[in-house]
C-alpha cells in the first residue's frame, strides 16, 4: 500500500501587488515576507509535494525581481526538503485572473530548465485537451481561472473524469474560481463566472482545492469529496480578515497553519448611525480611533496599518472631514512611526446631496442593471463590460490605470455596433 503524500497547500500570494500605492513598496515587502513564511512552514512541516492554487503574482504590476524573487524561493522548498528529508518535491499550480491570461500567463516567468520540479496545471483542459500529473501516489488535475467557467467546466468536466478514472490513488483537483454552496460569493457575480459545488462531485476528485476567495474557510465533505480553501497568505485588500496562512493536507486531515504578517492591518468604523452629525463630530471620532490604534502599536511595538471608514449623514460638505482630518492624522504618523499608514475611505453623506438609489448591488450586478435599456443587446453589453475589466486588469497603464488609444478602439467598436443596433 502506497503511503498517502504530506501536502502544502497555498495560495493567493499576489506577488508584486503594491496597493495602495500610498504605501505601495511596502505592501510589496508584505507579500514576499508571507510567501517566505509559506515556504518556511512546508520545510518545517516536511511536504512530499505543495499545490498553489493560482494568482501567484500581480501581474499588473509585478516587476523582473519578483519573478526573481519567487523563483528562489520555491528553489530553496525543494533544495531544503531534498536536503533535510531526502525527498524529490514537486509543485504543482494553476493560473489565477491575477497572473495574465492563457496567451500571456505571468507563471511563465517561472518556468525554466532547470524548474523539473514545477508543473503548470489546467491551461491545456481549457484548450479541450487531456492533462493528468502523477506523483507519489497523487493524481493531480487542474483547471486555469476562466470568466465563463459555468460552461467551459460543463464541456470539460467528462475529460477531467476520464483522467480520473484511470488507476488508482488520492485524486486532486485544483481551481480558481468562485464555488458556490462552499465560498461567500461576492454581490455581483454572475452566474457564469461560478461553479456550483454540486458541479465538482462526481468528478472522481477526492480532493478539491479551491483557490480565489481570499479568506480561509474549513474543508468541508460532499459525497466523499473534501473542498478547501486555504484563503491568502496576506491581505489582498485592507479590508481583508485574516488569519491567513496555509493548509496542510495529512492522512485525510486537514491542518491549517497561520502566517506572522509583515505589519499588522486593523480595520475600523466611525458611524453616525444614520444620525444627522457636524463634520466635526466625525472629526474628532476619527481622531481618537487613530489614537487608540497608536497608542496600541506603541505598547505592542508591531507596525500596522489603519483602515479608517467613516459613515453616516452630516449638514456640512464631507470632503472638509477630509481636509481637515489630513493634517491630524501627519501629526499621529510622525508620532508614532509604527503607524505606518491610514487609509481613510470616507462614505459620509450630505443630506442636501442625498439621493435614494435603488438596491443594485455592485460590479456586473449593477451594470447590468444600468444596460437594460439596451433590451436583447443587454446580454452582449455585459460581455464587453467583463472583456474591459479583464483588459485593465492585463494592460492597464501602470501611471494612468487606463488602456491606451489602441487597447481601446477595439472595444469602441463594439459599442457602436451595440447602439447603432438599439436605435
Amino acid at each position: 500500500m502506497v503511503a498517502k503524500p504530506k501536502i502544502g497547500v497555498f495560495s493567493d500570494t499576489h506577488i508584486g501587488r503594491c496597493i495602495p500605492r500610498a504605501v505601495g513598496e511596502l505592501r510589496r515587502m508584505a507579500y514576499k515576507h508571507s510567501f517566505t513564511q509559506a515556504i518556511n512552514i512546508f520545510i518545517d512541516e516536511g511536504v512530499d509535494c505543495a499545490i498553489h492554487a493560482g494568482d501567484l503574482f500581480e501581474k499588473r504590476s509585478m516587476t523582473p525581481e519578483d519573478s526573481v524573487f519567487v523563483k528562489e524561493e520555491l528553489q530553496r522548498l525543494v533544495d531544503s526538503i531534498h536536503d533535510r528529508y531526502g525527498k524529490d518535491l514537486e509543485i504543482f499550480m494553476v493560473r489565477g485572473n491575477h497572473d495574465g491570461t492563457y496567451e500571456s500567463n505571468a507563471l511563465d516567468y517561472v518556468r525554466h530548465p532547470l524548474a523539473g520540479y514545477l508543473r503548470v496545471l489546467g491551461d491545456n483542459p481549457l484548450q479541450g485537451l487531456e492533462e493528468e500529473h502523477n506523483f507519489g501516489g497523487l493524481k493531480i488535475a487542474g483547471m486555469g481561472y476562466h470568466p465563463y467557467i459555468s460552461g467551459r467546466f460543463r464541456e470539460i468536466k467528462p475529460l477531467i473524469r476520464k483522467a480520473f478514472a484511470r488507476g488508482d490513488g488520492l485524486k486532486l483537483f485544483i481551481i480558481h474560481n468562485f464555488v458556490e454552496g462552499y465560498h461567500p460569493i461576492p454581490p455581483g457575480t454572475p452566474p457564469h463566472n461560478l461553479l456550483a459545488i454540486g458541479d465538482l462531485t462526481g468528478l472522481g476528485a477526492d480532493i478539491v482545492v479551491s483557490g480565489h476567495y481570499h479568506g480561509r474557510l474549513k474543508p468541508v465533505t460532499r459525497d466523499g469529496m473534501m473542498i478547501l480553501t486555504p484563503g491568502a497568505t496576506e491581505a489582498v485588500d485592507l479590508s481583508d480578515e485574516g488569519p491567513f496562512g496555509v493548509y496542510i493536507l495529512e492522512d485525510g486531515e486537514a491542518r491549517f497553519r497561520s502566517i506572522n504578517p509583515l505589519h499588522e492591518i486593523r480595520n475600523v468604523k466611525v458611524s453616525s448611525k444614520g444620525a444627522l452629525k457636524p463634520p466635526r463630530w466625525f472629526i474628532d471620532k476619527a481622531l481618537e480611533e487613530v489614537e487608540r490604534y497608536a497608542s496600541s502599536l506603541r505598547e505592542r511595538g508591531v507596525n500596522g496599518i489603519l483602515r479608517l471608514v467613516l459613515t453616516g449623514l452630516t449638514d456640512g460638505d464631507p470632503y472638509d472631514i477630509e481636509d481637515k482630518l489630513a493634517p491630524l492624522l501627519s501629526e499621529v504618523r510622525e508620532e508614532t512611526p509604527k503607524l505606518l499608514h491610514v487609509d481613510l475611505v470616507n462614505r459620509v453623506e450630505a443630506v442636501h446631496h442625498r439621493v435614494p438609489l435603488p438596491a443594485l448591488g455592485g460590479g456586473l450586478e449593477y451594470a447590468s442593471e444600468i444596460l437594460k435599456p439596451l433590451g436583447s443587446s443587454a446580454q452582449e453589453a455585459l460581455k464587453i463590460v467583463e472583456e474591459v475589466g479583464l483588459a485593465l486588469d492585463e494592460r492597464a497603464s501602470q501611471r494612468t490605470g487606463l488602456l491606451t488609444g489602441s487597447d481601446r478602439s477595439t472595444f469602441v467598436e463594439k459599442w457602436i455596433k451595440i447602439l447603432e443596433a438599439a436605435d
